[in-house]
This record gives structure tokens, C-alpha cells and sequence, in this order.
């Protein structure tokens, strides 16, 4: 780490609990607590947060996972590592060592709902629900009690997918422009006709820009069918038929493909006439 000479940091958490168990995944907002007094508690340098020496927990795991979990970004790809490399006793006497704390029961939760395994702890007593994540600072979703945990879910996804937004200076700014209400209040003043004609200048627009990512300036009744293919695409069951009825819209001229999965290897190259491969040749070399 390289701070300025008086913010020394003591052991950073988060970053600790990866590298000391070992885990191979990125810690992109890292903290450390200071042995200094640090003005508003907190402050940003080198890509780091430092803490005032306040803010000092300890040196044990459940010192690391507690500040991480109230001080540090929501990571679960971390937090799911950590809990697949620590043992069940170890998370279960992490919950047990303050039940009725907000790290804790939030860890819990997390390690139930990310390795799918269900500790062996007592439900808490009488206890006021939390929210997992805070609403100030992610985008969330509906909260769902969780009353063994007495904690509020309000992810955005399951344990199988969950993104995590946080809720940036940026993207508050664009949700608070309102852009899907007001397109609604245009369109809504705007004769079907004209959306219509609209929505067909920049389907083709788009259309266009896909072939010339690729370098291709296709005729324009090939945008047209590839327009098509993108309208309908999403309408029916996503299956091998429906796959193959899109491509038949994109395609109309069969003369040189086959509809359908293919049954030969894949070649990028040239062919002859019978559509075999041509071989390439690299200084005098056939390859």
C-alpha cells in the first residue's frame, strides 16, 4: 500500500480475509483502518478507503468479516468464496458470537442463501428486521422477510444470479431523470403512425450498425430481413425450431447453406467449388 506518511494503515479487512484464506477473486474497493485521527472518519486515497483508528475491530476472523460487512462494498462472489473455504462450525459461531447483531444475522443469511447449506443455529429472539442491503446506497428490490433471519431480502435476483448496483453519484442522476417516464409521455402524445415509422429509421439504424461492427455494408433488403429476424426474435419459446424459423427469415436463399445445426466442423476460410476446404499457404508452406 502506498499512502501518504501520515495515514500508515493497520491490516486492511476484506482484502485480509482473501489473501489469508487464499481465495482468487478481486477486491476492487478495499479498505484499511489508519493509526491516525482522520477528518470525517473516513477519507479515499490510492484507491483505498482509510478509517480513523476508531474504527479499529481486531485481528480475528469475525473482527475482518464483521467491518467488512458494515464499512465495506457488498461483494458476494467474495463473500461466497469466504464461505465456501471457512467451515460450517466456523460460520455457525460467527452467528452465534452476537445473534442478535446486523453483520451477523446479514451473514447468516448470505452464507444460507450462496452455498446452500443451512447452519445449525437457533432462530434469533425477538428482534427488529434489517434490510440485507441498504437502501441508500445499492439499487433493491422489494423486500421479503426472512423470519428465521429476521432480515428483509431485498436483492435483486435468487442465489443463483444476483447483481449487485451500487448506487453511484452517475446512476442516481439517471434514474432520477425520469428518461422511461418521459418516453412514455412522448410517445403517449405522438400518433401511432409516426412511432411506428420512428421505431422502423432506427431499427434499420441499428441494423446497420451491427453488419458495420463486423465490417460489412449489407444491401439494403438484407437490413431489412435482419430487422425482421431482431422484431420477432423473443416472441415464441426460445427452442431449435424457432432458432431455425429466425434464420430462415434472415436467409432466404438456400442455395449455398443448409437450415438448421451444423453438420460439418466449423472452417473460417476459403472453399472450392465442391465446398471443401482450401488449404492456406505460409512462406512456402501448406498450413
Amino acid at each position: 500500500m502506498q499512502f501518504s506518511t501520515k495515514f500508515i494503515a493497520f491490516q486492511p479487512w476484506l482484502r485480509a480475509l482473501v489473501e489469508s484464506l487464499g481465495i482468487a477473486a478481486p477486491v476492487r474497493h478495499p479498505s484499511a483502518v489508519s493509526k491516525m485521527h482522520i477528518r470525517g472518519s473516513h477519507r479515499n486515497e490510492a484507491g483505498w478507503r482509510l478509517y480513523d483508528k476508531r474504527y479499529w475491530p481486531g485481528d480475528t476472523f469475525s473482527d475482518h468479516l464483521t467491518f467488512a460487512l458494515r464499512h465495506e462494498d457488498i461483494d458476494l462472489v467474495i463473500l461466497k468464496r469466504i464461505f465456501q473455504a471457512i467451515s460450517k462450525a466456523e460460520a455457525e459461531a460467527f452467528v452465534k458470537e452476537a445473534p442478535t447483531g446486523v453483520p451477523n444475522r446479514r451473514a447468516w443469511f448470505l452464507f444460507e442463501l450462496l452455498t446452500g447449506e443451512t447452519l445449525d443455529v437457533p432462530e434469533p429472539p425477538a428482534v427488529a428486521a434489517v434490510d440485507l442491503l441498504d437502501p441508500k446506497a445499492y439499487f433493491t428490490g422489494k423486500p421479503v422477510l426472512s423470519r428465521r433471519h429476521r432480515v428483509r431480502d431485498n436483492l435483486l435476483g435468487t442465489g443463483d444470479f444476483v447483481p449487485i448496483i451500487r448506487r453511484t453519484p452517475a446512476l442516481v442522476a439517471l434514474s432520477d431523470s425520469r428518461l422511461a417516464e418521459n418516453a412514455r409521455e412522448t410517445v403517449g402524445r405522438t400518433g401511432a403512425h409516426l412511432v411506428a415509422r420512428a421505431a422502423s429509421l432506427l431499427l434499420l439504424a441499428d441494423s446497420r450498425a451491427s453488419f458495420q461492427i463486423e465490417g460489412e455494408s449489407p444491401p439494403r433488403n438484407r437490413l431489412e430481413r435482419w430487422g425482421r429476424a431482431v422484431l420477432q426474435a423473443g416472441k415464441q419459446p426460445l427452442t431449435i425450431d424457432e432458432i431455425v424459423r429466425l434464420q430462415t427469415v434472415l436467409i432466404e436463399d438456400n442455395r449455398f447453406i443448409r437450415p438448421g445445426l451444423r453438420s460439418d466442423d466449423v472452417f473460417l476460410g476459403e472453399r472450392d467449388h465442391d465446398n471443401n476446404p482450401l488449404p492456406e499457404f505460409v512462406g512456402g508452406l501448406t498450413t
